[in-house]
């Protein structure tokens, strides 16, 4: 099922007066409403007449044979039915009478004379109003779609509902094609009617009422939408929403709206919609198929705003309409006809919407409208009221008359309507008694009514008018051998069309095609063209068509996809036993399956038998399957087959498979891995952590460490040879360009990534530019000091300011041949001594990348490629918080990041090699030092010297420290008149004095190549004594104590 937007008038809530259309013979099928009074309490039906001279008219309930009432009209005097309150089981039915076959229900009108009059039903409550028009015997036929608007409101009294009424006996009614998760009421039982088809049999005058109460599931929101009505015999039906809403955020937005279609065979393909005083989102056509391959335009465009299958629908959004004021106006046209209808709000409240069915335009549309009846009542209640009308604009405004009950209506300036010279609307307010419109070329009218929240809306326009051109399929009756020929009489021009699109050549009465198909003419009768209905033709031997579809071409690991497989038989004959086997591929996990018909068991969908013509579909969701680590994405491609007890002549081609892409997003950044330059968002640009990957097959990697070009060629003098074993750099003294090209062979479709180093030596103006060239694709741009890259249309900045130091720059590169020219071009404008240089140039496949730790996580996606504990992001930039000590990314949390996946507050330098034997440290395993023996507390007398030491490996530097307080605190020590050593594994304290004592001493050890962390040692206790005196017999002496 599909969706849609649309349509009306001024002021508060708009309810559908339909098509009007003169007849001698009306029905008026029952509806049902969520609760009594709910949506129409006071119920009145009017009759009006051209007719000068009064006749007389029977109205009669369900299948008796007495007149409920007789009235008796004319022009002057119009009749008034006035029914009984709410729930009256005439119009509207109870719970009971819901799900069930009823004698006593409906209403049909009849004019023993055969004299024609309009039907007009109108209701109102204390905040809805609602109106619906009897097509008359154009009503009446054998198919239908279930016709309204999604139903969104969520309050207790929501439901759509379907009535039917039979005209012969023994009519055997079909309903099908709905969400088979839909349940409709069966009496007092919500859902109580669960099956995925109905089947009721009426006699002569009975009806039958569905009603899909909206909270009893979620498929009741407008998984009816759509849905087939078959007949045997000829039926009326009426359809919508008693209450309904169509903004789903609002709880608020619910109405009434009503409306009576006519049959598949009186639709046409041109619409006109005239614009409430609603919103965009009430105010919006809905455009329902009744044939496959529906192609929906709007205001004239050659692209379809959207293409349908039957039984599909699709709103087109208000936007489209030509202003935002009421009285705006939009053209719809449809490659094969289709069911129009038309919501539209009264004010730009979402509570004041309304429906209406819409009648096709075209030239022989009648010249008169005559009368609305009291345009400002509707059964008691006072509306302001107006009409639109639809109007050839061949024919001059001073010949369109307007009388209401003042009389004659002075027109306003009518509005064209964009994408057709055929059609103007006007929009006429504040009318009171009956109108009438009198022109002398076809119109269409209609008219709208608001009070407060109440409102009505409608056409009064002739179905009766489409035009009729028979056809018949003559010869074998099936292809090849059959002919399609007009047997309706001679028209002045023919042009054939099939499926919708115009055969070249086919203008003559008969046409011979060669496929199966949809086809109709188009004929013209002096200055009038119009369409004949379609008829099918199909071949004499079976031809099964499937097709495969995805609604998402690329997805996320763990989002849905929804696939559709439709199955379409173009022979005459039925299909039988169709099965339809869609195996899931690896990449996806199978959700749910639901078909149109038949039954599915993983993974066989059972069809069943398919008619000749019929499409039948089933919707699969499935989720995708976590990729692994190392994969960018991977495509998976799901392809349906089908048996079949005939054999498939294979006369039309299949689309049996459909390829998702599933995409990896490492980071979670909103940048899939592979348009993302930092996959793990460690500050490190992945080109850099892939480096050249063993086996990575890297197409090319060089630096310019010699004194030549190594297999480069320069393109003129300014390009000068490697200086010093380093870098090629340009100078500029001219203008003009130079170019240092290579041909490189690579691998057509494969996706490479192009990384180079590039800066500047001296000056550098903005005049002077370096562009990078893949096979004539202009890759990168740089000028003065910005970076730029110029990939698909898009550009990037990476860096900025003053890049005197090295940039990295990674770009992603998609080959279109097998070889392909990497280009350097050096572009200056005369600036004397202008330089930059570049250098380590690569072009590496983007899904090979180096395991520096033999995880199997490339370093790309691995925030600690060595594996040594210290993240990337800190031994890159030699900064142990540079991944704000949380997870491993670059920066505090989560960080903001560009369009190209790199990290905002990154500068994306070249990373750390603090022991500068070309390993970048996050590349080098590393780790803090390990002490092997720890300080020894000691002991001295008063100012000697005291040493403390330690052995560790792992260490690049020492720091020792002093602790005063007991240890609790420590400062750094520094070499001077107290301390020797204070950088070194042994520490010597000088002449230790007694204020010393208790002192006690550690050492801090660091790797400079693991900035993660370094060791502290165990303290060392200093104690100090003083050297013993002892005095004996006038002797001294002085001991040394040990």
């Amino acid at each position: 099922m599909k969706h849609s937007y649309s349509v009306a008038i001024v002021l508060l809530l708009f309810v559908n007066l339909g098509y009007t259309q003169l007849s001698d013979l009306h029905y008026l099928p029952p509806l049902k409403q969520g609760s009594n009074n709910s949506s129409v309490k006071e119920q009145t039906i009017y009759l009006s007449t051209p007719e000068t001279t009064a006749f007389i008219v029977n109205a009669y309930i369900g299948t008796s044979t007495t007149p409920a009432a007789t009235f008796s009209i004319s022009n002057l005097n119009p009749g008034i039915y006035n029914l009984a309150n709410g729930d009256n089981d005439v119009t509207m039915v109870r719970d009971n009478n819901t799900g069930v076959v009823l004698a006593n229900s409906g209403l049909r009108f009849e004019s023993p004379g055969g004299q024609k009059f309009y039907v007009n039903y109108r209701g109102s409550s204390s905040a809805q109003a609602t109106s619906l028009t009897s097509k008359g015997r154009q009503a009446l036929g054998t198919k239908f779609k279930w016709g309204g608007a999604p139903n969104y409101a969520t309050t207790s009294d929501i439901s759509t509902s379907l009535g039917i009424m039979a005209t012969e006996d023994n009519t055997v009614v079909d309903i099908s094609g709905y969400d088979p998760n839909c349940e409709f009421r069966l009496q007092n039982n919500r859902g109580g009617i669960t099956s995925n088809t109905i089947q009721i049999t009426l006699n002569k005058n009975e009806s039958f009422v569905l009603e899909a109460y909206t909270t009893q599931t979620t498929a009741n929101i407008d998984g009816w939408l759509g849905a087939s009505i078959d007949a045997t015999k000829n039926i009326a039906i009426s359809n919508g929403g008693l209450n309904y809403g169509v903004v789903a955020s609002s709880s608020g937005s619910r109405d009434a709206g009503i409306d009576q279609p006519v049959p598949e065979n009186k639709l046409g393909k041109e619409y006109v919609f005239i614009r409430g005083n609603g919103r965009d989102d009430t105010e919006f056509p809905i455009i329902i198929g009744t044939q496959n391959n529906t192609d929906i335009f709007v205001n004239g465009a050659t692209t379809p705003i959207a293409t349908i299958n039957t039984g599909d629908y699709f709103i087109v959004p208000g936007t489209n309409y030509s202003s935002g004021s009421p009285g705006a106006n939009m053209l719809v046209t449809t490659s094969k006809d289709a069911y129009a209808y038309q919501n539209l709000a009264g004010s730009s409240g979402v509570q004041t919407i309304g429906l209406n069915f819409v009648a096709p335009v075209n030239c022989l549309l009648p010249d008169n409208m005559d009368n609305i009846p009291n345009i400002t009542d509707a059964a008691g209640t006072t509306l302001t009221g107006g009409i639109t009308i639809i109007a050839s604009t061949s024919t001059p405004n001073s010949n369109i008359t307007v009388k209401d009950g003042s009389g004659n209506v002075t027109l306003p300036t009518p509005l064209n309507v964009a994408g057709t010279t055929d059609w103007k609307t006007f929009y006429l307010p504040n009318l009171t008694g009956n109108v009438s419109v009198q022109s002398t070329g076809p119109i269409a009218v209609g008219f709208f009514g608001v009070n407060a929240n109440r409102g009505i809306a409608g056409y009064f326009s002739g179905f009766d008018t489409v035009p009729v051109v028979g056809l018949q399929l003559s010869g074998g009756g099936c292809l090849p051998g059959a002919d399609i020929e007009v047997i309706s009489g001679t028209y002045d021009s023919y042009q054939w069309y099939g499926d919708g699109a115009l055969i070249p050549g086919a203008i003559f009465a008969k046409y011979t095609p060669t496929t199966a198909g949809d086809y109709y003419v188009k004929v013209r009768k002096g200055t009038c063209t119009y369409d004949s209905q379609p008829i099918a033709a199909y071949y004499c031997n079976p031809d099964i068509v499937i097709k495969k579809t995805a609604n998402k071409t690329a997805v996320l690991e763990g989002e849905s996809v929804t696939f559709r497989i439709t199955v379409e038989s173009f022979g005459i004959n039925p299909v039988t036993n169709l099965n339809v086997t869609d195996v899931m591929p690896s990449g996806f996990t199978l959700v749910s399956a639901n078909p149109t018909v038949g039954s599915w068991t993983n993974p066989v969908w059972n069809v069943g038998t398919l008619n000749s013509g019929a499409l039948e579909s089933i919707t699969i969701i499935a989720t995708a399957n976590q990729l692994p680590s190392n994969s960018e994405f991977q495509s998976f491609t799901n392809t349906a087959t089908h048996t079949q007890n005939q054999t498939d002549n294979n006369l039309t081609t299949d689309s049996p498979s459909a390829t998702v892409r599933v995409n990896n997003d490492t980071d979670l950044d909103g940048v899939i891995d592979s348009d993302d330059l930092d996959d793990d968002n460690d500050g490190i640009l992945d080109t850099v952590e892939c480096g050249a990957a063993s086996g990575a097959n890297v197409v090319f990697n060089g630096d310019f460490s010699s004194w030549y070009f190594n297999g480069w060629t320069p393109d003129g003098s300014n390009w000068q040879e490697p200086g010093s074993g380093l870098y090629a750099f340009y100078e500029s003294y001219n203008t003009g360009t130079r170019a240092l090209y290579q041909n490189l062979n690579v691998v057509s479709g494969t996706t490479y990534i192009l990384s180079f180093q590039v800066g500047t030596i001296s000056s550098f103006v903005n005049s002077s530019t370096l562009r990078v060239y893949l096979n004539g694709v202009l890759l990168y741009s740089k000028i003065s000091d910005q970076m730029s890259i110029e990939n698909g249309g898009d550009t990037a900045d990476i860096g900025g300011g003053n890049l005197s130091n090295t940039t990295v720059v990674s770009i992603p590169f998609t080959a279109t041949s097998n070889t392909t020219q990497l280009r350097f071009e050096g572009i200056s404008a005369a600036q004397p001594h202008d330089q930059f240089f570049l250098d380590n140039v690569s072009l590496t496949p983007s899904n090979a990348c180096a395991d520096t730790d033999g995880d199997g996580i490339f370093d790309r996606v691995d925030l600690d490629s060595d594996g040594d504990g210290c993240s990337d992001a800190n031994e890159a930039y030699n900064n142990s918080n540079a991944d704000g000590g949380d997870d491993g990314r670059y920066g505090v949390g989560n960080p903001a990041v560009n369009s190209n996946g790199t990290v905002v507050a990154a500068t994306y330098a070249v990373p750390a090699d603090n022991n500068s034997n070309g390993t970048y440290e996050f590349k080098e395993a590393s780790a803090a030092p390990s002490i092997s023996s720890q300080p020894i507390s000691t002991l001295v007398f008063d100012t000697s010297n005291a040493s403390f030491s330690t052995n560790a490996s792992n260490a690049s530097s020492y720091q020792w420290q002093v602790s005063t307080n007991g240890g609790a605190s420590f400062s750094n020590l520094t070499n001077g008149s107290e301390y020797s050593g204070a950088q070194t594994n042994n520490l010597t304290v000088l002449n230790a004095n007694l204020t010393k004592n208790n002192y006690q001493y550690r050492v801090v050890i660091a790797n400079n190549s693991y900035v993660c962390g370094t060791t502290t040692s165990a303290v060392g206790i200093l104690s100090v004594r003083v050297k013993n005196v002892i005095t004996n017999r006038r002797i001294t002496y002085r001991v040394q104590k040990t």
